[in-house]
């Protein structure tokens, strides 16, 4: 079997309304740990219209295990999770697709 051309994580945000400018900006500040992790090809955040306090963050990854194997034990990943993780309300719905 081929494998697809790019797996893209979808990442299911929730935060709280009054922090969301905050996010925002720590995510601005923080998305080079993801854009320069071996493997990603792209990233974007996206405001849900309807649920103001989601985001969708999209990743995309020349293959799953770089996403799951390799970027968890990098110092980026610390970084970029350390600039980002206490702004959630829950914990992220992550959830992997084929392109």
């Amino acid at each position: 079997m081929d494998r697809p051309d790019v797996i893209y994580e979808h990442a299911h945000l929730n935060i709280n309304i009054k922090e969301a400018d905050a996010f925002e900006a720590a995510f601005a500040s923080a998305r080079h740990f993801l854009e320069s992790a071996p493997g990603c090809r792209s990233v974007d955040l996206l405001r849900s219209i309807d649920q103001p306090t989601t985001y969708l963050l999209k990743v995309g990854w020349d293959r799953i295990e770089d996403h799951l194997d390799i970027f968890p034990k990098t110092e980026n990943a610390r970084n970029f999770g350390e600039a980002i993780a206490g702004y959630f309300q829950t914990d992220p719905l992550v959830v992997h697709f084929s392109g």
